[in-house]
Formats: structure tokens, sequence, C-alpha cells
């Protein structure tokens, strides 16, 4: 694998689109390389994955949504 990626490969290797990889990097979420002043950017596989990482923690905080349909079924039973 390449050591620096640009965008599209950068939102390639994350699976997701290229705007969502501006976006972190605008919101500064993202760890970035600027060449050129302003015009290119250019991103490496473990600050990609990093960034991931900590996106992933509030997708395992958040309950399944068939996991609280099953616990509301199970209390209008019970009740």
């Amino acid at each position: 694998m390449k050591t620096w990626l640009n965008v599209a490969e950068a939102a390639e290797y994350a699976g997701v689109s290229r705007d969502t990889i501006y976006t972190a990097c605008e919101r500064r979420e993202i760890r970035q390389a600027r060449l050129g002043g302003r015009r290119a950017i250019r991103l490496r596989a473990e600050w990609i994955d990093a960034w991931l990482e900590r996106h992933a923690v509030d997708v395992l905080e958040r309950p399944d949504s068939r996991e609280v349909d099953s616990v509301s079924a199970r209390r209008e039973v019970t009740s």
C-alpha cells in the first residue's frame, strides 16, 4: 500500500465518500497533511484507522434497534 493517500484513495480505504473525508478534515477530526498550501490533502492509513476507531465507539454504545424492540416486547408481555 502507498504511504500517502489522496482523498479519493482514503475514502475508498475507509469505505466512505470523498465528501465524508473532506468534512472530517475540515472539522479537524482526522489528521492530514496539506501540500502546496491548501491545495492537496494527503492522509496516512494509520490516521484513517485512528479516526474510524474513534467513531466506532459511538456505534458500540448505541443499542441495536432489534435489541430495543425485543426488550420492549418482553416488557409488554410481562406487564
